[in-house]
């Protein structure tokens, strides 16, 4: 295994900035400020209305976190695509550009969980006028809808990056094996939300941790250099 070098360094912190970042937002912000539960009971439009409304400022608090997630999405884009791009560049480039889809589709969700929190504090000020609730509810959606998307597209990333990591053996074989099957049950679940099936805990378990323990394993062992066949 190659020294850790600046390149290294770079490509591990930037999967330790998506995983904080994402795993901030998604475990603890987003949950408390709409009170959403990735698998929990579903909640009305109203209740998620009535949760943002009380957590104002957590709400643009996450909407914050999300725009360094989405900075983030990008800077690890950038990286793995300098890591793996001698190997397959095509491939290599249309991973990043995936990326990049990505982080677009997170900023549609940050502009529609703003509205949502206009129109929330709009819904209660004016005594829950029934036209707001159907808009609020299709803002809501188009939330839920991007935010798979965003998932979806990274997903479909990283199968291609951790596969071409896997051939160029610039991290430990197993644990690129790690990360491409974990991130393959997470393109299944979210594939199952997509269609309106609930995908099961264990699809996205798998692959949790991998990004917290990939960036410690490069930022202490570094990447091995780019091998070409």
């Amino acid at each position: 295994m190659e020294p850790t070098d600046n390149k290294s360094r770079l490509l591990g912190l930037a999967f330790l900035v998506q995983f904080i970042s994402s795993f901030t937002s998604g475990v603890f912000m987003f949950p408390r400020a709409t009170g959403v539960q990735a698998f929990g009971s579903p909640l009305s439009i109203n209740q998620i209305m009535a949760n943002i409304v009380r957590n104002a400022g957590l709400l643009r608090l996450d909407i914050l976190v999300d725009f360094i997630t989405a900075a983030g999405v990008i800077f690890l884009g950038a990286m793995l695509y300098s890591t793996v791009r001698r190997q397959n560049e095509g491939m290599a480039l249309t991973a990043f550009g995936l990326y990049v889809l990505s982080a677009a589709l997170l900023a549609v969700k940050m502009t529609m969980l703003y509205a949502l929190l206009f129109i929330s504090r709009q819904f209660f000020a004016a005594e829950s006028p029934a036209s707001l609730g159907p808009m609020a509810g299709m803002i809501y959606e188009v939330i839920e809808y991007s935010a798979k998307m965003h998932s979806l597209a990274v997903g479909l990333s990283l199968t291609i990056f951790y596969a071409l990591l896997l051939k160029t053996r610039s991290v430990a074989r197993p644990l690129a094996i790690w990360g491409l099957v974990g991130i393959l049950g997470v393109i299944a679940g979210v594939t199952l939300g997509l269609l309106g099936t609930e995908a099961p805990f264990f699809l996205f378990a798998v692959y949790a941790p991998f990004e917290l323990v990939i960036a410690i394993w490069i930022l202490t062992k570094g990447v091995r250099k780019e091998r070409t066949n």
